[in-house]
């Protein structure tokens, strides 16, 4: 791979449970090869602080301060962890890509993560790139999704309209055209947020305890509701157009509660049958909006792609389409949000814009992040 570097990259997601942790060698244009993947759980204690804010509360700005720095030293940990994983020494590595940790996304007006970055760098001696979202912001984007560029480097074929659907907290799709162009991109709504934490009710251990729902083994046994389901699916966000974007802020646990407010009795398997089938409903709309004629190909990574009662009702939804799980195509889906932070901080040193105006709204493309040194 001509002119290539190594990066580590650094996510945590909207599920908050831990640090993803990769190395890549890549020239920042083509598919990146993989070096190494850990996966860094986070503190019990440390995801509860994460999740408090998530939302307003007594002395967040405090608390948050606490918690910027708190991060970093476990950023800094998981960056060091994989180095050594890779069989690399610090001093190998060009550098890190860190996305940090997202506590409120809140577009047009702004976006934040923490996990210090001058700590990431102090403590791995690294060249650090943080703030990712910010730059799109300025130029009229919604700061998310962020990976549209790096699903065309690695899912493109020619001759193939592809959708690349990734089921995370949030679920995002990607629209590639034949000739491998993202044509539009955007968030279609809860992936595996809102099923998590009805998992974590059903147990009787509150909301925020990090369970969910393994294989879909629940919303298998369960029955939609149909009446439930037409209340989500009534939901504003539904309405907007793409490109859009949106978070726990507005699919969390304050949603969860309103809606077992009104329908107490899905507090159960077929709650959880109703959330998933909410999710398929969701994506195929967004499928149907934004394709002419259905995808070539849907192509599943995240999470969510290892949850078999999603993908089988998403699979009703969408019967004509073809579908497969990145894996089968030899992307691991574990690992690809934190890879695609890597390769974004490969295009920055190399002064390479990464954000797709089709994806997040924005005037132009941007070059992403801060780099500290």
């Amino acid at each position: 791979m001509s002119d290539s570097l190594v990066a580590i990259g650094l996510i945590s997601g909207t599920s908050a449970d831990g640090i993803d942790a990769v190395v890549i060698r890549s020239d920042g244009e083509g598919v990146p090869e993989l070096l190494a993947f850990t996966e860094n759980p986070y503190p019990e204690m440390v995801r509860q602080e994460v999740l408090a804010l998530y939302h307003p509360g007594p002395d967040e700005i405090d608390r948050m301060g606490r918690l910027d720095k708190e991060l970093g030293e476990l950023f800094a940990n998981a960056a060091l962890g994989a180095c050594k994983a890779a069989g690399l020494t610090p001093s190998q590595i060009d550098v890190i890509g860190s996305h940090g940790q997202t506590i409120r996304h809140r577009p047009p007006d702004f976006t934040l993560q923490i996990a210090n970055p001058a700590i990431i760098s102090a403590r791995t001696g690294i060249k650090t790139i943080a703030d990712f979202r910010k730059a799109d912001m300025a130029q009229g984007g919604e700061g998310a999704p962020m990976v549209p560029l790096f699903h065309k480097a690695i899912f493109k074929t020619e001759g193939k309209a592809t959708a690349i659907l990734n089921l995370g907290g949030i679920a995002n799709l990607t629209i590639l055209s034949k000739a491998g162009d993202i044509l539009v991109a955007g968030d279609t709504g809860p992936a595996s947020t809102l099923i998590d934490l009805l998992v974590g009710k059903i147990a009787g251990g509150g909301d925020e305890k990090g369970l969910f729902d393994l294989d879909g083994m629940g919303a298998k046994a369960g029955e939609v509701n149909q009446k439930a389901l037409a209340w989500l699916l009534e939901h504003e966000y539904l309405t907007r157009s793409f490109p859009k974007s949106t978070g726990r802020e507005v699919f969390g646990a304050e949603y969860l509660d309103k809606f077992l407010a009104i329908f107490p009795n899905m507090v159960s398997n077929d709650g959880l049958a109703t959330l998933t089938r909410f999710t398929a409903v969701t994506v195929a709309m967004a499928c149907q909006e934004l394709l002419s004629t259905k995808p070539y190909r849907l192509v599943f990574c995240g999470g969510g792609a290892k949850n078999p009662t999603l993908l089988e009702m998403i699979s009703n939804e969408l019967p004509t389409v073809e579908m497969v799980v990145s894996g089968d195509l030899g992307v691991d889906s574990d690992s690809l949000e934190s890879q695609c932070f890597a390769w974004f901080a490969i295009r920055t040193l190399k002064g390479l814009t990464s954000s797709v105006p089709a994806a997040t709204g924005a005037v132009r493309s941007a070059v992403l992040g801060v780099v500290v040194s």
